[in-house]
């Protein structure tokens, strides 16, 4: 039995990056499909279109995407720091736990790793905003 075809919601990530180097109708068309998630027919309702040029405009935006992310990588080094940002965090909450588990803890310790959360902090706040 043949369902629904998977999406790949990467594209919705590539979007993010990417969307404003497309056509206003291929982005439209993408975010609709992507990040709406409206089936064909419903886009080809909301562009007055058939279900194959959708099919088309979507195919022809995702190769767009793919080609721009294989030439400039800008989605992933964002993922790459977002996943290491995420493992800093989680290796300074270590170090504060096993300090915190001490007899007596060193303030040093605990004060730096606040310093490195609020680093932390602000790198994934830049990233963010750099990236989207």
């Amino acid at each position: 039995m043949a369902g629904k075809p998977q999406k790949n919601l990467a594209y919705s990530v590539l979007l993010d990056f990417y969307g404003a180097v497309l056509t206003d109708k291929q982005r439209a068309i993408l975010t609709e499909y992507y990040d709406e998630d409206l089936s064909l027919a419903e886009i080809a309702e909301n562009f007055g279109i058939t279900r194959q040029g959708v099919r088309d405009a979507i195919k022809h935006g995702e190769a767009a995407l793919d080609g721009l992310e294989a030439k400039l990588g800008n989605a992933r080094r964002h993922m790459a720091m977002q996943a290491d940002l995420e493992r800093m965090r989680q290796l300074v909450m270590e170090i504060r736990c096993c300090n915190t588990g001490l007899f007596t803890p060193v303030p040093q310790i605990c004060t730096d790793t606040d310093e490195m959360l609020g680093i932390l902090k602000r790198l994934d706040t830049q990233e963010e905003s750099d990236g989207l």
